[in-house]
């Protein structure tokens, strides 16, 4: 079995191009899997498990505690792998065809006022090349709603800064175009303009990437999502904020703050780069603003 988790590994990093973060979930669950089987003295060959093995391992998952969202992953995952067994032929019989994904009821995320966002986005000192990259990373996270890997994977040549819009690569390898803000525009100049050059000429970095990392440190290299979040903690303390700002924070307030003014939903999922609406509707249970609007259109007496 673990052979085979290895080539579905494979297959999904090289041929489906999934992020590292769902691969590196996948692979857990899958090895959890197999060392359950294997506890259970159970078969590891692929074609040998059968639903209620897999109903097994799930109990036991979830009598340890494991949430109801985590548990839906897991089986997300286990469904994933034994597809992928049926197309090669490593099984004649999908066993998770009637393997219920456990139901949960989805969190609202939280947001950001728009006073806070704007205490955050004026946080980074603007007379240094790491404030000034800083301050173009969160014009992008809240004015574009791009995911932080999406922003800390952009290069240069993804930037157009003429016409006002950034090229990014989303979940799937998949790439969506995202228009950009004036601030996020005049952000993104400066910082190119006098923040990255002075970055790359402090101890003589020329740039260690092949590529051209749109946000690079003074080393030469892409900045890293564990950097970003230290100096992001930190702006959150000078802003004087009460709740920690994390950078999904700033895209939800990005999709929220859209609903709030009108914006139409099938336009934010586009932007979002969500392949299904329905996980964009939850900002419209989020956006208070919205829930009014609907009600004095709608209700005979509003």
């Amino acid at each position: 079995m673990d052979e085979a988790i290895d080539a579905f590994i494979f297959h999904l990093r090289v041929q489906r191009g999934l992020s590292e973060n769902t691969i590196q979930s996948y692979s857990r669950t899958l090895l959890r899997l197999s060392s359950f089987l294997a506890g259970r003295k159970r078969s590891l060959d692929p074609a040998s498990v059968k639903r209620d093995g897999l109903e097994s391992f799930l109990r036991a998952a979830l009598d340890t505690g494991l949430s109801t969202r985590s548990l839906a992953a897991m089986v997300v995952a286990i469904r994933q792998f034994f597809r992928y067994a049926v197309e090669r032929e490593l099984v004649d019989k999908d066993p998770t065809e009637e393997l219920e994904i456990p139901r949960f009821s989805r969190r609202l995320p939280i947001v950001l006022s728009e006073s806070e966002v704007s205490a955050i986005l004026s946080a980074p000192p603007a007379d240094k090349p790491v404030g000034l990259r800083d301050r173009a990373i969160l014009e992008l996270l809240y004015g574009s709603g791009l995911r932080i890997t999406e922003a800390l994977d952009l290069e240069i040549k993804s930037v157009n800064l003429v016409q006002g819009f950034v090229l990014a690569r989303g979940k799937g390898n998949k790439e969506r175009v995202v228009p950009i803000s004036e601030p996020c525009r005049d952000a993104l100049q400066r910082y190119l303009q006098d923040g990255r050059p002075a970055l790359l000429a402090k101890h003589g970095a020329r740039g260690r990437d092949r590529r051209e990392p749109l946000f690079v440190t003074a080393r030469g290299s892409s900045i890293t999502r564990q950097g970003f979040y230290k100096n992001l903690r930190n702006y959150g303390i000078t802003a004087n904020l009460a709740r920690r700002v994390s950078p999904h924070k700033l895209r939800h307030s990005f999709a929220t703050h859209l609903v709030d003014h009108g914006a139409d939903l099938r336009a934010v999922q586009e932007m979002l780069g969500h392949a299904d609406i329905s996980t964009t509707e939850i900002y419209t249970q989020v956006s208070r603003k919205h829930l009014r609007k609907i009600y004095k259109k709608a209700h005979p007496r509003a």
